[in-house]
């Protein structure tokens, strides 16, 4: 057995995600098979303080302070945008070249949960099982069957620099099993679900992937809109990713997702679709990001969530993410602005900025702190306004 540490934090938490080439803490082998032990774990002290009045907007279902009891200031101590992360990864390579492997990565939260805002002392989040799949490859490329990270969406919630950090939604502690960085805010969340995904080898640099996803429901904002729900699925959801790596970290990346789906009262129909580009450019020490994306019926943060109005009408979403960092020894600064509009309603953004601070302690052990400014707005309503404080350490082996 063997114990390997971390030395960027940041970056195995990327594979985690990814589960690409992961970095493992303990490894050992036994008759041709080999089993990799992994994972992270944290915790935050975050101040989120509201700006909100009666006709404030919260068209989205991510506006800002929407889940803060009362709309008012919250305080809390949680495990940020990522869960605690634990990884099971068994590898075996037969006499022919293929290697097969099985993933089962179990991330619980740390948070006492209830209803939305709410909270109740002794309660437990620990059913949130993220990753179990099993994975054949060869020369012809791989093929994924079971449930990992989808693909649309995947890179531009990577380079979101909130990642091992807190960013929006940490007043809602009490239901979430995670906070959520700045989703809905300039991308959609990839989300982990059930798939067959095939995936080329990497040919110069270039490589596509294929999935057949298990659908979802295609619905407005169930908290405030309400309306028809298009939930039967005769059809699977298709996801699809082009990636181009260059030499030193830099990348390019483009993906889509499409899903049709009907109504169980009316037999009414309805197609989503989303489509989004994105880069990453490393000079040195210096990092910077920048992603796009329009979708209709997309939803506004989680896939077809807020997707349609009352009556059932798609929604048509699109957004950005910029952002930047630069490393100094140990410690890294980064700056990120975000947007993602709704154009079927006047003035509709969420809005969020961020500023965080990374600072390496000892190999895999991270001290993070940050800021993170969360606006929504629409014509015809005040603005919302979330403003939230975080301080605290990860520690990934």
């Amino acid at each position: 057995m063997r114990l390997k540490n971390t030395s960027a934090a940041i970056l195995s938490l990327m594979t985690y995600l990814t589960v690409s080439a992961p970095s493992h803490a303990i490894s050992f082998s036994e008759g041709g098979w080999n089993v990799d032990i992994s994972g992270s774990v944290g915790g935050y002290y975050t101040q989120t303080n509201c700006n909100f009045k009666p006709d404030s907007a919260q068209w989205s279902t991510f506006s800002a302070c929407k889940f803060a009891v009362n709309n008012d200031d919250t305080a809390s101590v949680q495990n940020g945008f990522l869960p605690g992360w634990l990884n099971t990864i068994v590898t075996h390579t037969t006499d022919s070249g293929m290697k097969l492997t099985a993933h089962f990565g179990f991330a619980p939260g740390t948070s006492n949960p209830s209803s939305f805002g709410g909270r109740i002392a002794g309660a437990q989040n620990v059913g949130d099982v993220r990753n179990v799949y099993l994975k054949v490859e060869d020369d012809w490329g791989s093929v994924l069957l079971g449930r990992d990270a989808a693909l649309f969406g995947l890179h531009a919630t990577l380079s979101d620099i909130t990642v091992p950090g807190v960013g929006t939604q940490a007043e809602a502690a009490g239901a979430l099993n995670t906070t959520f960085g700045a989703v809905a805010a300039g991308y959609t969340y990839f989300s982990f679900q059930p798939q067959i995904t095939y995936a080329t080898p990497v040919v110069n640099g270039f490589q596509a992937k294929f999935g057949v996803i298990q659908p979802v429901d295609i619905q407005p904002d169930p908290i405030n809109t309400g309306g028809p729900i298009y939930n039967v699925h005769d059809t699977p959801m298709f996801q699809g990713l082009l990636t181009y790596d260059f030499a030193g970290g830099s990348k390019l990346w483009t993906s889509f997702v499409q899903q049709d789906a009907r109504r169980s009262d009316t037999d009414e129909e309805i197609s989503a679709e989303g489509f989004e580009i994105g880069g990453r450019l490393v000079l040195g020490k210096f990092t910077a990001n920048a992603s796009t994306f329009i979708g209709d019926a997309l939803g506004d943060g989680i896939l077809f969530v807020g997707a349609t109005d009352s009556e059932g009408n798609e929604y048509e979403t699109e957004g950005y993410l910029l952002n930047a960092g630069y490393q100094f020894g140990k410690t890294r600064l980064s700056v990120q602005y975000g947007v993602t509009e709704n154009k079927d309603l006047a003035g509709a953004e969420n809005e969020v900025s961020s500023i965080v601070l990374v600072r390496d302690i000892t190999p895999g052990l991270q001290f993070i702190a940050e800021y993170t400014q969360h606006t929504t707005s629409q014509d015809g309503f005040s603005d919302a306004e979330a403003s939230t404080v975080a301080a605290g350490a990860l520690l990934s082996f």
